[in-house]
């Protein structure tokens, strides 16, 4: 063998020998292997662990399981939380845990058979934790004042919790009051002050887990009435109120029970606030009366108070009768009355200011007094001695109570014999033998009849001139004087069942009036005439009612004569007259009857043309007006003596009083008003809180009137000031009246317009 056949032989030998020991150490003993190695999971959450045979050959391996901490045999059933799994691969099972659960923490144990009688076991320790969880531990609990109570809080958690105690945010500690127990913190009195926000904050170690909760704490007050409800009276039909309030946390709910122990519900009749505490009782009725509960409760604890209601009845007249009685006699006049509580009767006749007091009364014949009658009811009497004819009429009987007032009316009629109270004239005319009614009236209760007698002697019921046209109480005879023997004194007899009573009306005969006794001038203008006449002497028997004028010129006949009527007491003027004409006047009376003779005759000769009569102004001479700044001037329009009135002319000044005189102060105003046209003017530009003299004159062809005067004072203004001044627009030169008024204000008013124009043009320019 060649030396390098031999270095190859070598070679294979040395490396058959490397192949055989590394078989020799790949050759260990059979084993299970568990992967992971152990398990810590939190209860719920699930596990897997896989168990595999490390062997020379898997398909030796048998009877391979999984054994639970207690001892049992898992099995592959999937409904179970704990079971075992296979994937196919040989000489491998898995435990599978779907939920873990605190009893199926433990040594779990996977055991095999390899080669039929050789015995393979596995072990793992299954672990659990469970993370802080504070369960069904209150956010908002509640405590009662006075009571022992606890503060809950139960955190769980694995490995045990520690509990730490905050309350805002201060840590708290046992004392003699608060002891910290495991689940939670007892308080053996509870006060106020323990009410707040409490921290129950858990933290474990091991697991380097902390958590905390915030617990609301209340301390609950029982309620307290406070405002207990008040005894209550109520009219019947109308409403009460019960108030109730009471203290308490929560803030505590009300209700109410009735007289008969029966809880009150909303309705028609009943409206109860359950949050106030108020309850209204409406239409109220007699049995309701009695006593109500009002009760205050929360959480705490309740209260209850109660109070009285007493519901009155309208009083109700029972019995009030109209009554007659004849004057002079006695009467009592009775009122039943009936109500809850009894009412009082107070009698009152409707025609007098003031009701009648119980007892004697001012008038000592009217005595008033109430009692009870054998049913109980309230009776008033009033009585009446020896009536008279004043006490005739309407009278109340008022019922009053605290359950209200009623009122009836009943009427006494006084009887009396006739009289003639009413009768109006007892004298009646007749004229041209025109027929006249005579009336008669009798007053009395009952009505009386009448009868008629002339000169004594009862009339004749055939006198065809003589008929009864009303028998009475209202007597009227129609009498038809043909003849003289029919005037006189005619007697009417008015008779009833009390008595009789007569009465004389007298029938005279009427004729005209006569002459009027004298006629005198009271004023005379250029156009105008004005009389005073003097009544006849003679009347005719009937009142004159209105005079007649004739008048005609000198050279005419009365046949051309002008006529006018005055009524009587009017005024007694002529007007449209020709000035220096002469007239001739007569004048007559008038009645009823007709017109009376001419009389009074007077020529009388017309003035000629002339100014304008003195206006009036309106309303008194010297006066203090409501306006400040201005016064409105009213007149009425004079008579213009034969010439046109074309304007009236307005002149106004400042005055202060010197003595029993005005004197003028600083310019006078002058303002011209046309006529025909207004007969007034406002005066503007006044100073307030100060005097002004007004002069008026009315202006015609001929001149100017002699001057109505008046005095005003303007009214106080704080605004605007007061002074000397009249705040006149044109300066008045003398005391004459002046008629370049108009003409200057024109002037004036064309100047501004110019400048201000000028103004205008210049503004422009620049």
């Amino acid at each position: 063998m060649s030396g390098c056949e031999f270095k190859m032989a070598n070679q294979r030998y040395l490396i058959l020998l490397s192949l055989l020991a590394v078989q020799v150490s790949l050759a260990k003993e059979p084993t299970l292997i568990i992967q992971p190695n152990s398990i810590l999971k939190s209860v719920g959450e699930g596990a897997y662990v896989s168990c595999m045979a490390q062997v020379d050959d898997a398909d030796l391996v048998t009877e391979m399981s999984w054994t639970a901490p207690d001892g049992e045999k898992i099995t592959n059933n999937n409904e179970n939380s704990v079971s075992t799994a296979e994937d196919g691969t040989t000489g491998k099972l898995d435990l599978v845990i779907t939920k873990l659960r605190e009893r199926d923490v433990g040594e779990y144990t996977c055991s095999a058979t390899y080669a039929g009688n050789q015995k393979l076991e596995a072990k793992i320790m299954v672990e659990s934790f469970m993370e802080i969880d504070f369960g069904d531990t209150p956010l908002h609990q509640t405590l009662l004042i006075g009571q022992e109570g606890k503060i809950k809080c139960t955190p769980m958690a694995k490995p045990a919790p520690i509990v730490d105690w905050f309350k805002n945010m201060i840590p708290l500690k046992n004392g003699d009051n608060h002891i910290i127990q495991q689940d939670g913190i007892l308080i053996k009195e509870v006060t106020e002050a323990d009410e707040g926000t409490y921290r129950c904050r858990a933290r474990v170690s091991a697991l380097g887990s902390m958590k905390q909760m915030e617990i609301q704490v209340e301390v609950n007050i029982p309620p307290v009435i406070n405002i207990p409800p008040q005894n209550v009276t109520g009219r019947e039909h109308e409403e009460a109120i019960f108030e109730c309030s009471a203290t308490g946390k929560p803030a505590p709910e009300y209700s109410w029970v009735d007289n008969n122990n029966v809880p009150l519900q909303n309705g028609d009749d009943y409206h109860m606030n359950s949050e106030t505490g108020v309850l209204k009782i409406m239409n109220l009725r007699p049995e309701q009366s009695g006593e109500y509960r009002c009760t205050a409760a929360n959480s705490a604890g309740e209260d209850f108070k109660t109070a009285h209601l007493q519901v009155y009845t309208k009083p109700m007249v029972e019995e009030y009768l109209n009554l007659t009685v004849q004057s002079g006699n006695n009467m009592e006049m009775r009122c039943v009355v009936s109500g809850n509580p009894p009412p009082q009767v107070i009698f009152k006749k409707e025609s007098e200011p003031g009701n009648y007091s119980q007892g004697i009364n001012a008038d000592d014949r009217i005595v008033v007094r109430q009692e009870r009658d054998e049913e109980g009811r309230e009776v008033g009497i009033l009585e009446i001695e020896g009536v008279s004819r004043s006490d005739d009429g309407l009278y109340t009987c008022t019922a009053v109570s605290e359950g209200g007032v009623t009122q009836r009316w009943g009427h006494i009629t006084v009887e009396f014999s006739p009289t003639f109270e009413e009768q109006g004239t007892t004298v009646q005319w007749s004229w041209e033998k025109a027929p006249v009614n005579l009336t008669c009236l009798a007053t009395s209760i009952p009505n009386a009849t009448i009868q008629w007698y002339l000169r004594n002697q009862e009339i004749n019921a055939n006198d065809p001139n003589m008929q009864r046209l009303e028998m009475g109480p209202r007597g009227v005879l129609r009498v038809n004087p043909i003849s003289s023997s029919y005037f006189g004194f005619y007697t009417c007899k008015a008779t009833n069942t009390l008595g009789t009573n007569s009465l004389d009306i007298e029938l005279k005969e009427a004729h005209p009036p006569g002459p009027i006794i004298s006629s005198k001038v009271d004023k005379k203008t250029a156009t105008t005439i004005s009389w005073i006449l003097v009544d006849p002497a003679d009347d005719g028997g009937l009142p004159i009612q209105s005079y007649i004028v004739e008048y005609r010129e000198a050279e005419h006949t009365w046949e051309e004569a002008f006529r006018h009527v005055w009524n009587k007491g009017s005024s007694y003027t002529i007007d449209n007259l020709i000035p220096m004409a002469t007239y001739v006047f007569r004048f007559a009376a008038r009645s009823k009857v007709g017109d009376g003779e001419w009389g009074g005759e007077k020529s009388e000769m017309m003035p000629g043309h002339a100014e304008p009569e003195e206006p009036l102004i309106f309303a008194a001479a010297e006066m203090e007006i409501p306006y400040s700044n201005h016064y409105e001037l009213q007149w009425e329009v004079p008579l213009n003596n034969g010439r046109e009135i074309d304007f009236f002319q307005i002149v106004y000044y400042q005055v202060k009083k010197k003595g029993e005189e005005w004197e003028p102060v600083g310019k006078k105003t002058t303002q011209e008003v046309p006529y025909p046209g207004t007969s007034s003017y406002k005066i503007e530009g006044l100073l307030s809180n100060s005097y002004y003299k007004i002069e008026l004159r009315a202006h015609n062809d001929i001149g100017f009137s002699t001057p109505a005067e008046k005095i005003i004072k303007t009214a106080h203004d704080p605004k605007t000031p007061t002074g000397n001044g009249s705040g006149a627009s044109v300066q008045y030169s003398s005391i004459a009246p002046s008629t370049t008024a108009l003409v200057h204000g024109t002037f004036l008013f064309t100047v501004c317009c110019c400048c201000l124009l000028c103004a205008l043009t210049a503004a422009t320019m620049y």
